[in-house]
């Protein structure tokens, strides 16, 4: 039995009128629709590594964040581990308890900016699971020797580099130990040189977990259990990257122009 399963998720973004003077209450005008995601459909296995690729505006990222309920789908179901979850009309309940399987790490950092490095990993610990301040940062000091940024944990956002905060957000989002990581185009604005450290951070801080990312770089999807191309809101490609390759389409051209962009062949 799979891990995970997404069954048909679809969203569509509505632009509404704002109330006339004449406006009825309850009802709301839609002037514009958006569709982003027409039924998508995904199966994770245990411990798999997940690529998802696409044009900008393809419906990428909406789907991450339908998963972690970040977006509310119009449509669609979650299985996980055999219990199934409507993803349109979730309760409050059901989408706390699925958020705790997940580790979610934007691309954008939210990291809060009145904190340390070091308060920023641990806030989720005293104010969420009620942990004692000493036990909580001796915990953050751990992790935070894991990213390599033990010497920065009394530095300020402001006072960090783009890849030194994107490591910190990466080391908060996996202390919940979740058993699936999210990573929305963790590296997508970081120079060449703190990618590799994020990459290193990443791999060791999930090693045996399922991982479902938003992938750009070369050497991730070539590495991956399986690759899932999506373009205009639908799958239109899946498997490894030996199978995309061996196929004319999206995914063809999405590496011719990696390759050109990155300098350099990956293998088949």
């Amino acid at each position: 039995m799979a891990m995970l399963e997404i069954r048909n998720v679809q969203k569509t973004f509505r632009t509404y009128a704002k109330p006339g003077f004449f406006h009825r209450p309850g009802a709301r005008k839609v002037i514009s629709e958006l569709p982003v995601l027409r039924g998508v459909d995904l199966t994770v296995e245990k411990g798999d590594v997940v690529a998802i690729l696409g044009p900008s505006g393809s419906g990428k990222t909406t789907l991450l964040r339908c998963l972690n309920f970040l977006e509310t789908a119009d449509a669609g179901q979650l299985v996980f581990d055999g219990e199934s979850f409507d993803l349109a009309h979730a309760s409050r309940a059901d989408i706390a308890r699925l958020r705790k399987k997940t580790a979610f790490v934007f691309q954008n950092y939210n990291l809060f900016r009145n904190k340390t490095a070091l308060q920023n990993v641990t806030e989720g610990l005293i104010v969420a699971r009620k942990m004692p301040k000493n036990e909580a940062n001796a915990i953050g000091m751990k992790m935070l020797e894991k990213v390599g940024l033990a010497d920065r944990a009394d530095y300020y956002p402001r006072q960090l580099s783009g890849g030194e905060k994107q490591r910190i957000s990466i080391a908060r989002a996996m202390l919940k130990d979740a058993p699936i990581v999210i990573l929305d185009e963790a590296t997508a604005s970081i120079d060449p040189e703190n990618e590799h450290l994020i990459q290193e951070a990443i791999s060791a801080l999930t090693h045996g977990k399922t991982i479902i990312t938003i992938a750009h770089r070369l050497a991730t999807i070539e590495n991956a259990d399986q690759i899932l191309v999506i373009d205009g809101g639908t799958v239109v490609q899946k498997g490894t990257h030996k199978e995309l390759l061996a196929q004319r389409g999206t995914y063809q051209e999405f590496i011719k122009i990696r390759e050109q962009a990155e300098g350099w062949r990956i293998q088949q």
